[in-house]
């Protein structure tokens, strides 16, 4: 991949992660987690509808993008995600992250796993759904019912760990774990896809 391609995935990878930022704001200022969740959807449909690069609705077409695209795409990712933790930070507005963030550092690296595969699949039929469809609906979906179940999204975590300051050994342990479950949740539903449509 050529430079001029990094560097122009990286934009939108780091216009990705605002955009999840975003949405991790108004859920953490939503008293009602139904309604937080549907608002967190705002940054994924914005994501889709403008083209920017998120890990999580990329990785399942690795195949398409490669890997070095991958990579980029998470830098970008946590570069958004960082920046508006910290934007935030120094606004007037206060929340509980300590209520968020404990119960992910404490988790086991299995918990964290298998929760990350849920978000996974759940992304990546978001994406496809919509690449398919042009439908909201698809979009707004999935993203509630991951949220709601409590699945582990790695580049939302990032947001909230950069909120909270909370850059350890345990943050980075969920994280990495995070990235390769989101990952296989993806591929796991991509290669059923491809498989089904074999047989057919």
């Amino acid at each position: 991949m050529k430079k001029r391609e990094l560097y122009n995935t990286f934009a939108l990878a780091t216009l990705a992660g605002i955009m999840i930022g975003f949405g991790g704001v108004i859920y953490l200022m939503c008293a009602n987690k139904m309604v937080g969740a549907l608002l967190f959807s705002f940054g994924l449909l914005t994501i889709v509808c403008q083209g920017f690069a998120l890990y999580t609705g990329r990785v399942g077409y690795f195949r398409e993008y490669g890997w070095a695209s991958i990579l980029t795409t998470i830098a970008g990712n946590f570069l958004g995600t960082w920046l508006v933790a910290r934007g935030f930070a120094l606004t007037r507005h206060t929340v509980d992250i300590a209520a968020v963030v404990a119960p992910k550092l404490a988790d086991s690296s299995l918990s964290v796993f298998l929760l990350s595969i849920g978000c996974g699949a759940m992304m990546y039929l978001a994406v496809d759904s919509f690449r398919k469809s042009k439908s909201w609906l698809f979009v707004v979906m999935p993203i509630v019912i991951f949220i709601l179940s409590g699945f582990e999204h790695s580049i939302a975590n990032m947001f909230y760990l950069s909120l909270a300051g909370e850059w350890g050994v345990d943050a980075l342990r969920i994280t990495a774990i995070a990235l390769v479950g989101n990952g296989i949740g993806s591929w796991m539903i991509n290669a059923s896809n491809f498989t089904l449509k074999q047989n057919n």
